[in-house]
């Protein structure tokens, strides 16, 4: 009995002591957009996928494809998979077209080649 009553006394004596704040109210942060940070609607929107060799790194070559493609105006979302040497992304058929998007990757750097480019939709 001693042996259950000691570890009961700790968990409850330490719940105690950790959730001094249970009953504080939570802070609020308004922050204001500005017209750059807002959503774009996209007027076609679709989605591509694309091979990308010469890649040697996930941190350094995925990763920087990865971050100009999401830089890039038009582009929505952008994932490039190292192992599968492969990116997805959604795009606005209205803004850009499947040339630019390879254009954003070869200018990345010399290594990289960009083949299989297929719109999926």
């Amino acid at each position: 009995m001693k042996k259950i009553i000691l570890p009961a006394f700790v968990f409850i004596f330490s719940g105690m002591v950790s959730c001094k704040n249970i009953t504080a109210t939570p802070k609020v942060i308004t922050v204001e957009q500005t017209a750059n940070e807002k959503e774009l609607v996209f007027a076609e929107a679709t989605k591509l996928s694309m091979s990308i060799d010469g890649m040697v790194c996930a941190h350094g070559c995925a990763a920087v494809i990865e971050k100009n493609l999401n830089k890039t105006a038009g582009i929505k979302e952008a994932k490039v998979d190292f192992e599968t040497k492969q990116a997805y992304l959604t795009y606005d058929a209205a803004l850009l077209n499947p040339e630019k998007i390879s254009e954003v990757v070869l200018k990345t750097g010399d290594t990289y080649s960009v083949s299989n480019v297929v719109v999926i939709n």
